[in-house]
């Protein structure tokens, strides 16, 4: 290898400071914004520099490589922690990373008479271009992988030509390093491992085993550096496949689109990376002259024959590293392809193609006009990237992108000293980490993720920190923005602002009196949440957001509980629910007052029309079950139903046509492979649901999704029917969807549900559901078969005798509990309990039959199932009157039984049914609950 020349020793010193030029200056200043994942990355940084952490892989945050991190922790210990501190880090990787490729390149080609300038071209481009200088002044872990690559390429190649074992082992010890630099990483031992496989076939075969020797050292070296990691991903497999799945294309077609659109971005007009964050959006990664010189330079490789085997290994090195490279971002279109980031281990290969265009257009030019070319190509480049790097780093679409609410959020927060305030912070992100990497007060915020959600503390001042672009979907009542004083706060560009909003202890006092008063909520959720009201901002119309005011005060700290709100209708059941998370748990105080919007979007094809309602409840994220309601401390259903009218909430129709989503996202699950035209409408598909096995008296779940194709009265009448062994008439009438709406609209989509109910006496056999639409032909929507069901009308002989009468809320007779049967079962340390229930008068809905044991003072519940008749199995909607069924249960043995002063003592029974979801009881005289005979343990 050449020695380097004194002259290029200056070029080399002139490019790695146009390299800290661009790098170090206003570095504590530019980029604006902290982001989310930047912030994250600080954090994790000042733990290891300060406080003893010591990762060999970062689970958190979808999973980190950790040499970022580690190499960075010095500049930030030495900045105090500061955020400039990271990005420091970063500049300094980004320079040595110029350095490496000067390195690399001079290695990998260093047969050549112009290696030394094919060299410095490289690391000019390096030090110049527009996507490294950027990522090279951001907190990413990113920027090291260019770097260990262009190391891993220096040392190998250098080791190879001289055969010196410290080069060849120092190649491994990056090539193991490169795996804890950043995902797309994964890929770069792929094409050196197949270039050095070429290169062993090319090696002469009596000097193959040397050759070999060279490369298992290096590949063994790089083993065991990477064996810590290896071993970490082989016992915890997600932490390797948990990123990858969450963005990685679903199939070729993404795949080679992702492909295609990465290759537009190195040199397409506004064919780059559109998200500003990463790059002026559409700018490619070559501008125009590097384009044209990479253009030359792979013509010149073409058509180069080197007789020096290691070059033409280190030209095919270029280009499949290329190649191979581009598949991160290619592949990742889960996310925004093409992506900088991902890309970034192109660039020591992209950096050598121009590099190869310049020195042979170089070579033709005289000595002295070839050094003035190149110092005013690194001039006018050098200038060029700063000013478009200014432009980027300073704009508001920037400090937008990059959470600069956040971080105006962030000092705010600092600046609040009062200790009677409680500060609510509204973030799209919970525990936002800019406000965690910036504000010394992040501990004592209150976090309301999104802009829906405000709470009024129960002592104290309030205030609220609102970044402009989470504004709530309805504006707050009036009684509420007109007592508060609001100030706003700008950032470095005045686009990006923060609202602060103040209330009074006396304001608050006031506002509770008027949203809540004196009287008692409409709903307690297990003494853990008190729902007072809710009620939609305006009207509500099918296919637009719908704001809901949910008026709530939490009484205990519920770690997972979440208000979940649904909207429903009596007859066509569940149509739209949201969970939100917008006031967590572990953040409330009992007796905060929580105004919250909840925004229903009713899907496309809901029917217009009245009678709809509000499902509010409490669901346990933790234990995945809704939280009970109580009355009286009685259960009392799963969710407060509102409004409580007969008339319930109006759902308007849509005021434009659908648009084409819209219509293909209409009617979820449903097959709309086969539709057919009906006269003047279109039956997009349809689906029938049924339960397994089919009893007669089970429900038929029909769902026929219609669109119109002109406009028109809804008065095409329709039959569904039964056609087998019986024939019978499941519903017959106008679209019941559209009996409230009887128009129809050009284009509109309907989804038409039926909950039909096949006859208790329909004979078993093979079935077909028929649609037939006014005289047109039938159209078979499903092939079922009906299970004959044995019933009884004769009661058996009963061990102990009742006659228990229950009745429904108006008090008329339903079922009789004739009796039951009590046996111990030791060996499952239970009892089973039959029941032996007589049908009075057919009911409707399916009831849960409860069994409680209490302790002798009938105090507490020490044991109980709740269930459907038969374990589920035989609901009670399928009873026909007059049946007797026996109905079998186990209730476990209470640990409370095992002690010696359980024996002798006489423990209650108690025996009822409830519906789910509403908590109604049939009664016994008015109770809940019947008695059964008490349960005596025996000494």
């Amino acid at each position: 290898m050449r020695p380097v020349t004194k002259l290029r020793r200056t070029w080399m010193v002139l490019i790695l400071l146009l390299a800290a030029l661009l790098r170090l200056a206003q570095l504590p200043e530019l980029p604006l914004g902290l982001h989310y994942d930047e912030a994250a990355n600080l954090i994790i940084t000042r733990q290891i520099a300060d406080a003893g952490y010591r990762p060999l892989f970062i689970q958190a945050y979808t999973g980190k490589e950790v040499l970022f991190f580690y190499a960075a922790a010095p500049w930030v210990h030495m900045t105090g922690g500061a955020t400039w501190g990271l990005r420091l880090a970063a500049a300094m990787i980004g320079i040595l990373t110029v350095a490496a490729t000067f390195a690399a390149v001079r290695a990998m080609f260093a047969s050549r008479q112009d290696t030394q300038t094919l060299a410095l071209l490289a690391a000019g481009w390096m030090a110049l271009a527009f996507p490294h200088v950027l990522l090279s002044r951001y907190g990413f872990r990113a920027v090291i992988q260019p770097l260990l690559q262009a190391l891993t390429l220096a040392a190998l190649w250098r080791g190879l030509r001289s055969g010196r074992a410290p080069w060849l082992g120092a190649a491994g010890l990056c090539l193991g390093l490169t795996g804890y630099t950043y995902l797309a990483a994964r890929l770069f031992p792929l094409p050196l491992g197949l270039v050095m496989l070429w290169l062993l076939i090319r090696t002469p075969a009596t000097d193959r085993p040397r050759r070999l020797r060279q490369l298992g050292l290096t590949f063994a070296v790089a083993l065991a550096v990477f064996a810590p990691l290896g071993f970490l991903f082989l016992r915890q497999p997600s932490a390797f496949t948990t990123r990858i799945s969450q963005v990685a294309a679903t199939s070729w077609s993404q795949a080679l689109r992702g492909i295609g659109l990465c290759l537009r971005a190195l040199v397409w007009p506004k064919g780059g990376d559109p998200y500003i964050r990463f790059n002026q959006p559409g700018r490619p990664i070559l501008d125009m002259l590097s384009a044209l010189l990479a253009l030359v330079g792979l013509v010149h490789w073409m058509r180069s024959r080197s007789t020096d085997t290691l070059t033409r290994a280190a030209g095919l090195m270029t280009l499949t590293g290329l190649g191979a490279m581009l598949l991160p971002s290619a592949l990742a279109t889960g996310e925004i392809t093409p992506s900088n980031l991902r890309l970034v281990g192109l660039y020591p290969f992209l950096a050598i193609l121009p590099a190869l265009g310049g020195t042979s257009l170089l070579r033709g030019l005289p000595r002295r006009w070839q050094s003035l070319t190149v110092l005013v190509l690194l001039g006018i480049g050098s200038a060029h990237t700063a000013i478009c790097y200014r432009e980027w780093a300073s704009s508001a679409a920037l400090f937008r992108a990059a959470d600069g609410a956040m971080v105006l959020a962030a000092q705010a927060l600092d600046a609040e000293a009062a200790p009677d305030t409680t500060v609510y912070l509204a973030s799209l992100h919970y525990r936002h980490p800019t406000v965690a990497a910036l504000a010394e007060r992040y501990p004592q915020a209150k976090w309301l993720t999104g802009g829906e959600t405000l709470v009024l503390p129960p002592e104290g001042d309030a205030v609220y920190l609102i970044p402009d672009d989470l504004l709530p979907p309805s504006p707050w009542p009036e009684t509420l923005t007109q007592a508060w004083q609001t100030e706003v706060h700008r950032g470095p560009v005045s686009d990006v602002t923060l609202t602060i909003h103040r209330l009074s202890a006396m304001q608050i006092g006031a506002l509770r009196a008027q949203y809540v008063g004196p009287q008692p909520p409409a709903a307690d959720f297990a003494h853990v949440l008190q729902v007072y009201d809710a009620y939609p901002a305006g009207t509500c119309r099918v296919a637009a957001p719908c704001p809901i005011l949910l008026i709530w005060e939490p009484q205990a700290i519920y770690p997972g509980a979440v208000p979940v709100m649904r909207l429903w209708h009596p007859a066509t059941g569940e149509w739209d629910r949201v969970l939100p998370f917008h006031y967590p748990a572990e953040q409330w105080t009992p007796g905060d007052l929580v105004l919250d919007q909840y925004v229903l979007t009713p899907p496309v094809g809901t029917p217009a029309g009245e009678g709809y309602r509000l499902g509010i409840g409490v669901y346990d994220t933790a234990a995945q079950r809704g939280l009970p309601r109580l009355r009286d401390e009685r259960f009392a259903g799963l969710e407060l139903v509102l409004p409580d009218d007969l008339e319930g909430l109006t759902l308007a129709p849509m005021d434009s046509p659908p648009t084409p989503s819209q219509i293909a996202a209409a009617c979820r699950g449903i097959d709309r492979s086969m539709p057919q035209e009906i006269g003047t409408l279109t039956l997009l598909g349809w689906h029938v649901e049924t339960s397994e096995p089919l009893l007669p008296g089970s429900a038929l779940w029909t769902r026929l999704c219609w669109q119109a194709r002109t406009a028109g009265p809804a008065n095409q009448r329709l039959t569904l029917r039964l056609e087998g062994p019986s024939r019978e008439i499941l519903y017959q009438g106008l679209p019941a969807g559209k009996t409230a709406d009887p128009v129809w609209r050009p284009s509109e989509i309907l989804e038409d549900r039926y909950r039909l109910r096949i006859s208790k006496t329909l004979p078993a056999g093979e079935y077909t559901v028929i649609l037939q639409v006014g005289d047109g032909p039938p159209l078979t929507l499903r092939d079922l078969t009906v299970t004959g069901l044995a019933r009884s009308f004769t009661p058996p002989a009963i061990p102990t005798p009742l006659d228990i009468t229950f009745t429904d809320a108006e008090g008329k007779p339903k079922l009789r509990l004739l009796g039951y049967k009590l046996d111990a079962l030791p060996d499952s340390r239970a009892w089973e309990i039959t029941l032996f229930w007589q049908v009075i008068a057919e009911v409707e809905d399916d009831y849960v039959v409860f069994l409680h044991l209490l302790d002798p003072q009938e105090e507490q519940v020490i044991a109980q199932v709740d269930e459907g008749p038969r374990q589920g199995a035989y609901p009670t909607s399928l009873w026909m009157e007059g049946e007797v069924i026996a109905d079998s249960h186990r209730l476990p043995w209470p640990q409370e039984l095992d002690g010696s002063s359980a024996q002798g003592c006489m423990y209650p029974l108690r025996v009822g049914l409830y519906i789910p979801w509403t908590g109604e009881h049939l009664l016994v005289a008015g109770e809940p609950q019947a008695s059964l005979s008490d349960i005596t343990v025996e000494k």
